[in-house]
């Protein structure tokens, strides 16, 4: 029986730490779903609050939330434009004799153009021989030295964009094709 009494206060000690830690674990248990209540209370609330002064139009922040919408339009507009597939026409090679000191020299320059309105691009695929013509009076006209440059290609670039739309009689907004690119340019 000694024995029996022995084991039994030995057991007794094992179980009271298990009774101790079992009660810290419920306190632990119970911070944590007060904090998680907390919190969403205080997201709620916060929600709450944003709503009731979104539909205040007299409010600052109501304000400012317009401003922001009217910029995300612009911005929506803007995509829809970079969102429009490119159509791409191939003026081809020009090839213009230029004079510079006594001699001549050549400008050799591949040209394509880019637009995004179908009937625009067709009309410009159908005008190539005009485009051509337009273009190579332009390149024969340039100062060789300034080619050289390339702030003088850029502004023969920008000529040339000009020329085209003149040629098929587009405004410089709305439907017109929007670019000349050199995909090739050499000069001798």
């Amino acid at each position: 029986m000694a024995e029996d009494e022995a084991t039994k206060k030995k057991r007794s000690e094992d179980e009271e730490p298990s009774e101790a830690s079992s009660g810290g674990k419920r306190k632990l248990i119970l911070l944590i779903v007060g904090a998680i209540l907390l919190l969403g209370i205080g997201i709620g609330a916060g929600f709450f609050v944003g709503n009731m002064t979104a539909d205040d139009p007299d409010s600052a922040e109501s304000a400012e939330v317009d401003e922001e919408e009217e910029e995300e339009e612009e911005d929506s507009d803007r995509k829809k434009k970079d969102d429009r597939h490119n159509i791409y026409i191939t003026v081809g090679k020009l090839l213009a004799a230029v004079e510079h000191n006594g001699s001549t020299r050549y400008i050799q320059a591949e040209v394509d153009l880019v637009g995004y309105e179908k009937s625009v691009m067709d009309d410009a695929q159908h005008n190539v021989p005009a485009l051509r013509n337009r273009l190579l009076l332009l390149f024969s006209s340039q100062n060789f030295d300034d080619v050289r440059t390339i702030a003088g290609r850029e502004r023969l670039r920008v000529e040339s964009l000009k020329a085209v739309n003149d040629v098929l009689e587009l405004g410089p907004k709305g439907d017109r094709v929007e670019d000349v690119y050199f995909t090739a340019f050499v000069i001798q």
